[in-house]
């Protein structure tokens, strides 16, 4: 999917981290039917996907919230979703049937006020909470995600599953590249 400004919507931001959401369900799918036997979910992939799948749930939860304040470090770090796949399975397909509700959303674009809240310093003890929109929101999330996918494919070529040499490969190297074999060629 390409965004370019002239299409840049909500929506359109909605589809592509759902469309990230899809290569992760994917990868577990595969993962399942294609790991090493001595693999092991929860050690390695179960534990970043927990991790990605939180920190959208946290702007899906601030979105139904009165003050619409996303709190990225208070995260339920549900164990079930880190051990079990089809516990990631189903958090994912939850996570785009809500996307896909809130792509829809005509009160809802880039510029929708919002508030993150986030604890710094060495050991938490600074809490900020700074002013942000849902653009810059979503746009965070699908880098978060995809610089996860870096890591994640890395587990998953160790455990003998290949996805892919643009597998968490952020879009910028990806334009990147294209073009530069575009020029050379």
């Amino acid at each position: 999917m390409q965004i370019s400004p002239q299409n840049t919507s909500a929506a359109a931001l909605w589809r592509y981290n759902a469309a990230l959401l899809a290569q992760a369900a994917a990868m577990v799918t595969r993962l399942g039917a294609e790991a090493d036997a001595g693999f092991v979910y929860s050690r390695a992939v179960g534990p970043h996907l927990r991790h990605i799948i939180e920190h959208y749930l946290a702007l899906v939860n601030a979105l139904a919230s009165r003050d619409r304040c996303v709190c990225y470090d208070a995260r339920d770090r549900d164990p079930r979703i880190q051990t079990d796949p089809a516990a990631t399975l189903a958090a994912l397909k939850q996570l785009t049937d809500s996307f896909a509700a809130l792509a829809q959303e005509k009160n809802l674009d880039l510029q929708t006020p919002l508030l993150t809240r986030l604890l710094a310093g060495a050991r938490g003890e600074i809490e900020l909470t700074v002013d942000t929109s849902l653009g810059r929101e979503l746009l965070f999330l699908s880098s978060h995600t995809v610089h996860h996918f870096a890591l994640l494919g890395e587990y998953c070529r160790t455990a003998g599953v290949e996805l892919g040499h643009d597998f968490g490969k952020a879009p910028a190297t990806m334009a990147f590249e294209q073009l530069h074999t575009a020029t050379s060629a």
